[in-house]
């Protein structure tokens, strides 16, 4: 399990570098990132984690899939998205993203509904896939970090309610710490 760095750390903000050979560091740097997510079966610490989140600036990061399986990513690309939007859901199926490299925070972050996107394994082999809700916006999320975004960029933007707790049950509203 390795160390999780969290906001301001400067490797949060770099672009990461895609992957442009698949070997034997790669195939290790996805094992300890799924290593280091899911340290125990039972209590997974999220549903992804982005490299750049373990201080390595490469485009790869892992996610929680609809299989319930988690799945490497290597180089993705979002191909297409829908112009139908979380916040035109029921209240009810709406939530907050929180994020391992800041720890304790979450807020509601618009993203669309459903993506389309393109995305290499481990093999280097091309996936296509479309993901809808909740798994679409885990993709944007890890996605995002790859392009040094973080989920409190996004709020930051919208002027949307932060909350803040030891867990997602315990939440309090506070003054966005981040503006």
């Amino acid at each position: 399990m390795l160390k999780i760095i969290t906001h301001p750390h400067k490797t949060l903000r770099l672009k990461a570098k895609p992957i442009l050979k698949f070997d034997s560091p790669v195939a290790a740097l996805a094992e300890s990132l799924l290593k280091t997510v899911v340290p125990d079966p039972q209590e997974p610490l999220g549903v992804g984690l982005a490299a750049p989140q373990i201080n390595i600036s490469l485009a790869m990061f892992v996610m929680l899939f609809p299989s319930k399986k988690m799945e490497v990513i290597i180089n993705p690309q979002i191909i297409k998205s829908s112009k139908r939007m979380l916040s035109d859901l029921p209240e009810s199926k709406q939530f907050m993203e929180g994020c391992l490299s800041v720890p304790g925070y979450y807020g509601f972050v618009d993203r669309p509904q459903k993506i389309k996107v393109k995305y290499q394994n481990l093999k280097g082999s091309f996936k296509l896939k479309v993901l809808t809700p909740p798994f679409s916006s885990y993709f944007y999320h890890e996605f995002d970090h790859l392009n040094g975004i973080l989920f409190i960029d996004h709020i930051k933007l919208s002027d949307e309610q932060m909350f803040y707790g030891p867990g997602r049950e315990k939440l309090q509203p506070v003054k966005n710490p981040f503006l």
